[in-house]
């Protein structure tokens, strides 16, 4: 009964309100815990790697997530089939710079609350810096991840289909930018994810109020009671589309990804749970591509709309992806993933994958290898 409301369009709006967030937090709410699902994770295709004799396999100390669906069991999964050496790294320690001496590799993410972002990217910069230790995701890609901000200034340089997006740190600025924003734009807060602190601005007033308590001496008050919107503003344009989003997922040559229905009466689609699973669009598939090119990142999710204009644009970039299943991709109802080649032509190839084992092992491919003088990868 209780999933079923919470199932009801009108629920699901609800939930991603500013003000219900805000008041949730007031009531008892169980302490994170990491989740252990090994002992009913859905069965999947076998990741392995080959793995050059002459080189020592690295230590890996693995930071367990709070996720729901958690990523460190399946980066577990990676390491025990293919015979690395690791345990479960407690990052959040006392003893945490000690206990890093240990391994070669650090892998996982706790989750992108914002107090973890913060802490894992202190703590990221100073294992590689002064350590020496390789790190997944590494530092630029943690400072990417949820960093809304950090993705529009990428696209802006780079090219890559961006949605038309304005940043300001400064009150004045701010205040003449938004005159010349074209109605209804899109705010977004960092970091945010499930469409938690996107608002669908209507007007020149709406904008304003933004702006207004995003540079008052509080700041603007948003979904979390702990986090405030200081001294930025962040404003996309709003794409009409054809009322879904697309998620892109690339990993090496490798492509998944799913499309996400718009919550009827809402333009959001993230965290809404309303995915079609069906062939991707070949070129929204080379968008993420081009842009991982750039970015260079074992897993890139490059989140898009369809617009009405018949282009796709980019609404956002990520290095990281949680997810509940092993079949991120479906073609006429069949499992697998795209693959490129080197003359440019995909291919379809069926099997179930837990991506987070196919992204570590493009780390190890990509970034770790490499770095000891071994081949790149062509997977």
């Amino acid at each position: 009964m209780l999933k079923t409301i919470k199932n009801m369009p009108v629920v699901k709006k609800l939930r991603k309100t500013r003000a219900y967030s805000r008041l949730r937090q007031h009531f008892p709410m169980a302490e994170l815990q990491p989740i252990d699902d090994r002992g009913w994770m859905a069965d999947a295709e076998a990741v392995t790697i080959d793995w050059p004799a002459q080189v020592s396999k690295p230590r890996v100390g693995v930071v367990r997530d709070f996720d729901p669906y958690p990523r460190w069991t399946k980066y577990c999964r990676f390491l025990d089939r293919n015979g690395f050496p690791y345990d479960i790294y407690d990052v959040h320690a006392q003893s945490w710079l000690e206990n890093a001496r240990q391994f070669d590799v650090i892998v996982g993410m706790p989750s992108c609350e914002p107090y973890h972002l913060e802490e894992l990217r202190e703590k990221y910069f100073f294992m590689e810096t002064f350590l020496g230790k390789m790190c997944y995701p590494s530092l630029s890609h943690t400072m990417l991840y949820e960093n809304k901000r950090l993705e529009a200034y990428i696209a802006q340089l780079s090219g890559i289909p961006f949605a038309p997006t304005r940043v300001s740190h400064a009150r004045e600025d701010a205040l003449r930018l938004i005159k010349h924003l074209t109605y209804p734009v899109v705010s977004k807060i960092v970091p945010g994810s499930g469409s938690y602190g996107v608002e669908l601005v209507p007007n020149l007033q709406g904008s304003q109020k933004i702006v207004t308590e995003a540079f008052s001496r509080q700041g603007r008050k948003t979904c979390k009671c702990y986090l405030r919107q200081k001294n930025y503003v962040y404003f996309q344009d709003y794409i009409p589309n054809d009322g879904y989003d697309i998620r892109v997922i690339v990993i090496g040559r490798r492509v998944f990804g799913y499309y996400r229905k718009v919550l009827q009466g809402d333009f959001r689609a993230s965290g809404m749970g309303l995915e079609e699973k069906r062939a991707l669009p070949e070129e929204a598939m080379r968008i993420a591509l081009q842009a991982n090119k750039l970015i260079k990142s074992p897993i890139l999710v490059a989140d898009m709309l369809h617009g009405l204009d018949g282009k796709y644009y980019v609404i956002e970039l990520s290095p990281l992806s949680q997810v509940d299943s092993p079949e991120e991709l479906h073609v006429n109802g069949i499992p697998g993933n795209y693959v490129f080649h080197d003359d440019g032509s995909f291919s379809f190839e069926e099997g179930k994958y837990w991506i987070q084992e196919l992204a570590l092992r493009q780390f190890f491919l990509d970034d770790y290898l490499p770095r000891r003088g071994q081949w790149a990868s062509a997977d």
